[in-house]
């Protein structure tokens, strides 16, 4: 006997098959890989779709709590006080479950919410002392009205034996214990730092025997809003033999005068951002790449840094001269910097150094290794420009092996007027020099008559040239500056010129490299 047909589905008729909560069959660690993709609080939300998974929020591996109030509200004590409250809930309730990191963000604090936040704070602490945590990230953003204030910091986020990432962005000021033990911490940042005494951070980095990786961004010593004088400071010293990468920058602000200890035998990049009247000295023999950047008295370098590749230089070493004497004293302290640059590959050189090189009087050394050239100009009406192409000159003859230039901008009298272009070109830009070029770049043009001159320059007295870069926004637009480019009559039959759109509004070179674009 044949069996009887199928029944047939009723549109709009659910089986039980589709009734079944496969979901919630999921075992917790699958469960706890998905919700582990959202914030705490939209994990947390995400519990009233099932009684199975309604607290498995609470023990997720990965803590992420974050709260931007609008500065006006009317209902932020509410909102900051609701939010203090989940967050204890969430170190409460979790049943010693394990933590891996833990991410707090809270925008416009102000001094009233400093009793709660340091009631989740010993929360924390006691989740931390209680578990194998390896990232901690605190980041709270000070209304900038607020008056400066303290908070305390509990002592175990700074004596965790299992933390290896440390990331502190207060804005308040902040008192670091006598004793600091986080003996696998690796990397380190120190956002809004304030040093309240000389020798604070040298304790921090005592109890940090294997950190790899600093970025350290200082407070004021002082604030506008406070009265009274700040602490006085000589010396910070930034040494750790295990340290590989540094980055040192603060607010403009802190405008004292005092010497920076850098001091490390596996250091591999360093980068000091430094506004005001500093002095520099480098102890690193292994140092690959280095980023000065800023108004600074003299940089000292201990040793021959024979494993430098990459260096970028826009120091100000003239920032507020007084006398004739110091002037010149301030050329010499260039001077003697750039030489100890002479075995790199690759330097960006701002036109701040090259005008205190010009006042040093002397022949710069040979580059014997240099290939890589960046020129990055800073225009100034109360230097003569036209003294700039001959420290270039002396720059590029130092430079013999020397394959790729790079403009990042041209400024209009910056090898003089443009009739005397053609008397300045060959002086500023030897043939003997332009001959052994094989790429050239222009990073902002703008298509003036100074420009285009430059350009027909480098095309017909480069022989060796292979490549021409030149970028201006947007090309399109203007077909005929192209066309008079590519009407040019080019020594180099293989010379490839190419024209991009420019990328300008991210000019800072070391800013460009961290976000991976151009440079």
């Amino acid at each position: 006997m044949a069996d009887p047909p199928p029944e047939k589905k009723v549109r709009g008729e659910r089986s039980d098959e589709d009734n079944i909560d496969r979901l919630s069959a999921l075992p917790d660690c699958v469960l706890l890989h998905i919700l582990s993709s959202f914030k705490t609080k939209d994990a947390a939300a995400t519990s009233i779709l099932s009684r199975r998974w309604r607290n498995l929020f609470i023990s997720l591996p990965d803590i992420h709590l974050s709260i931007c109030m609008d500065n006006d509200a009317s209902d932020r004590d509410r909102l900051f006080s609701d939010f203090i409250d989940f967050s204890n809930r969430v170190f409460r309730q979790r049943n010693n479950a394990p933590i891996r990191k833990i991410r707090l963000f809270v925008k416009h604090f102000v001094e009233r919410y400093c009793l709660a936040f340091e009631s989740w704070l010993l929360s924390a602490a006691a989740a931390i002392s209680l578990s194998s945590i390896q990232e901690l990230e605190i980041s709270v953003l000070i209304n900038e009205t607020t008056m400066p204030f303290l908070i305390s910091i509990p002592p175990e986020f700074l004596s965790c034996k299992t933390l290896v990432s440390l990331s502190l962005n207060l804005g308040a000021d902040w008192i670091v214990p006598d004793s600091v033990s986080l003996p696998t911490l690796k990397f380190l940042n120190l956002s809004e730092f304030k040093l309240v005494d000389e020798d604070c951070f040298v304790r921090f980095l005592r109890g940090c025997p294997l950190l790899e990786e600093l970025m350290l961004h200082l407070r004021p010593f002082y604030d506008e809003r406070e009265s009274g004088e700040g602490i006085e400071v000589e010396v910070l010293d930034i040494s750790n033999p295990s340290l590989k990468k540094l980055i040192l920058c603060w607010h403009e602000k802190v405008e004292l005068e005092f010497t920076i200890i850098v001091k490390s035998n596996n250091l591999e990049y360093l980068l000091c951002f430094l506004e005001g009247q500093h002095k520099v000295t480098i102890d690193a023999p292994k140092i690959t790449s280095l980023d000065i950047v800023g108004r600074v008295l003299e940089v000292n370098i201990i040793q021959d840094l024979m494993s430098l590749d990459t260096a970028g230089v826009q120091s100000d070493f003239l920032y507020y001269i007084t006398t004739e004497s110091d002037l010149f004293l301030r050329g010499w302290h260039a001077f003697k910097f750039m030489s100890g640059l002479q075995n790199l590959k690759s330097l960006s050189l701002s036109e701040k150094i090259l005008k205190a090189l010009y006042f040093s009087q002397r022949g710069l050394p040979t580059f014997k290794n240099l290939i890589k050239l960046e020129l990055i100009p800073f225009y100034c009406h109360d230097f003569p420009r036209m003294c700039i192409w001959k420290v270039l000159s002396s720059l590029f003859e130092s430079s013999p092996n020397l394959e790729v230039l790079i403009f990042q901008e041209v400024f209009k009298n910056y090898f003089g007027e443009d009739e005397e272009l053609d008397s300045v070109f060959p002086e500023a830009l030897p043939l003997t020099f332009i001959e052994h070029l094989k790429e050239i770049e222009f990073k902002n043009f703008d298509g003036e008559e100074h420009e285009f001159k430059l350009v027909e320059y480098f095309l017909k007295n480069a022989k060796t040239l292979k490549r021409m870069t030149i970028a201006k926004e947007p090309w399109n637009s203007v077909p005929e500056c192209r066309d008079r480019i590519l009407s040019f009559k080019k020594c180099s039959e293989d010379c490839q010129v190419v024209f991009k759109k420019k990328m300008d509004w991210i000019k800072c070179p070391q800013l460009r490299k961290a976000l991976n674009l151009s440079v």
